[in-house]
């Protein structure tokens, strides 16, 4: 009697089992989000070489072209092919109008506040090569996470926009968005006019 019982509960506890195996075998788990790994490049710099008022380097991982063939001659990009990114770069001569110019590149990074968690202002400030310049930082699913411009404040204007070429997620660029941010700011360190 004992042994029956016994075989009876053996039955039932393996048929759960084998409901159970059979339930997880047909609801399968989603896996959690994630992100591609990025493997950067060892930084390296050159001159870029123009037949424009204006010389900076660049990384060796970026390359730097007239990608717009109806824009002036020294309005290039700089893009950088691994990170599907490029700063697309103007230059114009300033006529009077440096205020215009300076407030619209400004105006131009606020127009992105509404999906912006932040707008980091920093200036710029090389008396001894007369660049002077303001770099603003947009943190959030924004499509310009750069903008920048450097001038003299007399006679050149210079802008550049970080645009990559995907659809706005901050949390996966972000890597790329720092790693970025570090040629920006050397090529505005590096940056003279001719």
């Amino acid at each position: 009697m004992k042994t029956l019982k016994n075989l009876k509960f053996i039955l039932v506890l393996l048929t759960l089992m084998f409901i159970n195996q059979k339930c997880i075998e047909d609801n399968p788990i989603p896996k959690p989000k994630s992100y591609l790994r990025i493997d950067f490049p060892e930084k390296e710099y050159k001159s870029i070489s123009v037949d424009c008022p204006y010389s900076f380097i660049i990384p060796d991982y970026s390359i730097w072209i007239k990608k717009f063939k109806s824009a002036p001659n020294c309005h290039k990009t700089l893009i950088f092919p691994q990170f599907k990114a490029e700063i697309i770069c103007s230059y114009r001569n300033i006529e009077s109008n440096f205020f215009e110019l300076s407030e619209k590149v400004r105006s131009n990074a606020y127009e992105h506040s509404f999906k912006a968690n932040a707008i980091i202002e920093e200036s710029w400030n090389n008396s001894d090569k007369q660049v002077y310049g303001y770099l603003y930082e947009i943190k959030g699913n924004v499509a310009c996470n750069y903008m920048f411009y450097v001038t003299d404040s007399s006679n050149h204007f210079f802008t550049g926009e970080l645009l990559f070429q995907t659809r706005p997620n901050y949390d996966s660029l972000k890597p790329s968005i720092s790693f970025i941010e570090k040629d920006i700011k050397k090529m505005i360190e590096s940056f003279q006019w001719i």
